[in-house]
């Protein structure tokens, strides 16, 4: 039987050890830092995604033997081959698919039509229904929950698990990914902030006079498609289980939960249910966060998630992300998601859509960029200058009511040439570097919204004034603005003649004995 790595978990760890790409520990490792360290070497140096098998246990851990293992790196890039294999397989692409045709699938794919809503299955098809925990039994301190980072304010149970939360009207599911941290035996905290769909969801119970009682679910495991989806930018209202269905041309199967009227994906390790009471606040964080710092004492203020049932299945496993320093998923989901929306957003613009080729947020600068390949050709026809291009391409992904959210995450937009290729970092800081002239080629906004996380903002001025911050960079010479044939020649091997490269590259064996 063909395995299918997008809906089903097990099956994508399994890929993962067909193609090489997983190693199984079955060494006691300590969750509290020793997880951590060894998920972050390994995504520094592309290793093979860790499955934790011998976690050091709790001897009041009601159920060692299932809760739980832990897979770190799920989305990290591989070290062989084609590095964003994760990133294709949670998608049930070809592992060699590279990460320009993963965002090409996504913007293809994304019409409403195409979506497909999920299909309600018996629970005898929902593995993680075969054990359960009652609120009683529940004990979250015994599990063996990571503490990730050394300055982490508490042990993250979630950091690869999707949310579940309906509104009351029940016109909109939501699935998504925010960060949640033990507070105690029976409770989790976590971020529940604009401009999340989490925020969204349960502002609409508050609205309803029942914001201390918002059922919700917590899923691990889930289907690697439907964490990938969870994390995207995609419109308010929208419901990931349709969109999901639709990118992997098959219905989500999904099972009702124990303790309300929510569905779940039928394929996950495990399911936290209870409610979410936003009208009790608690300390929450500091956690480690994608841009690469932990600041001991920044920590905010956060609700509850009250947890009254657990169901899980046999020797479950628990995925996490343990952000920091490039490359993780915080950067290849969150900004590659980011850059796929953003791309789609400007093919339905009127003018962008005539000379924009490829955006992407490059991971050397931890999502905070996003660059933009501009077809100078037909930039020409548009008789424009650099400023001008600046402010367009701005007011539309920083101001528009389409895009400001999209790319709330996002301070520097880098526009280059079409001779650049953006998915290498080497020729964009190049281009960076060489072609603008700092403050005259950049093109501030102060007006709108910091990324609240950004280290420059929650550490500077920028969190009081909350304006400013962002500019976009034209890296561009000002004579491709205006003349079509204008040609330079770059000093590098791609440079050469067509005829010379071939000659040497056909050599090269000669050469370099």
């Amino acid at each position: 039987m063909s395995l299918n790595p997008a809906l089903k978990f097990r099956d994508f760890i399994q890929v993962l050890k067909n193609e090489g790409d997983l190693i199984e520990i079955d060494t006691e490792v300590d969750p509290n830092l020793e997880v951590g360290a060894i998920t972050r070497k390994a995504y520094e140096n592309k290793l093979a995604a860790p499955l934790f098998n011998n976690l050091k246990q709790d001897p009041e851990n009601i159920d060692p033997k299932n809760l739980f293992r832990i897979l770190g790196c799920p989305g990290g890039l591989r070290g062989f081959g084609n590095d964003h294999a994760r990133i294709a397989l949670h998608l049930g692409l070809d592992s060699q698919t590279p990460m320009k045709e993963i965002i090409d699938f996504l913007v293809a794919n994304r019409n409403p039509k195409k979506y497909i809503p999920p299909v309600l299955v018996p629970n005898d098809q929902s593995p993680h229904k075969k054990h359960h925990l009652t609120k009683e039994q529940i004990d979250l301190t015994k599990l063996p929950v990571p503490l990730l980072h050394h300055g982490d304010g508490g042990k993250f149970i979630q950091t690869y698990g999707m949310w579940v939360l309906q509104t009351p009207d029940k016109s909109w599911t939501n699935w998504s990914i925010a960060r949640g941290m033990v507070h105690d035996s029976k409770s989790i905290t976590g971020l529940v902030i604009n401009p999340q769909h989490v925020k969204q969801v349960s502002d609409a119970w508050v609205a309803a006079g029942k914001g201390d009682k918002i059922p919700f679910a917590l899923c691990f495991g889930v289907p690697p498609a439907a964490i990938l989806v969870s994390s995207m930018p995609i419109p308010d209202g929208a419901t990931e289980a349709e969109y999901i269905g639709g990118l992997c041309n098959q219905a989500v199967p999904v099972v009702k939960c124990e303790t309300n009227d929510l569905e779940v994906p039928a394929d996950c390790e495990m399911v936290f249910e209870g409610y979410l009471d936003r009208d009790t606040l608690v300390r929450e964080g500091p956690f480690g966060e994608m841009h690469g710092y932990c600041f001991p004492k920044d920590h905010h203020t956060q609700p509850l998630y009250r947890v009254n049932h657990i169901s899980y299945r046999d020797q479950a496993i628990m995925p996490i992300s343990n952000p920091g320093l490039c490359t993780d998923e915080t950067h290849t989901l969150i900004g590659g998601l980011v850059s796929a929306e953003t791309k789609y957003l400007i093919s339905q613009h009127p003018v962008l859509s005539k000379i924009v080729e490829d955006v992407f947020t490059p991971y050397e600068a931890q999502a905070l960029w996003l660059a933009v390949k501009i077809n100078t050709h037909e930039l020409v026809k548009l008789k424009t200058n650099a400023k001008e291009l600046s402010n367009l391409v701005g007011d539309f992904l920083f101001r528009s009511k389409e895009c400001y959210k999209v790319c709330s995450i996002l301070h520097e937009i880098i526009l280059v040439g079409d001779d650049i290729d953006i998915f290498d970092f080497k020729q964009l800081i190049w281009a960076y570097t060489t072609r603008h002239t700092p403050v005259q080629d950049q093109l501030y906004f102060d007006d709108v919204k910091p990324f609240a996380l950004a280290p420059f903002a929650s550490q500077g001025p920028l969190i009081k004034t909350r304006q400013g911050g962002k500019c976009v960079t034209t890296c561009i010479f000002p004579k491709q603005f205006t003349d079509p044939d204008f040609e330079f020649v770059t000093c590098n091997f791609n440079g050469y003649p067509e005829e010379v490269k071939n000659k040497i590259s056909q050599n090269w064996d000669k050469y370099y004995k």
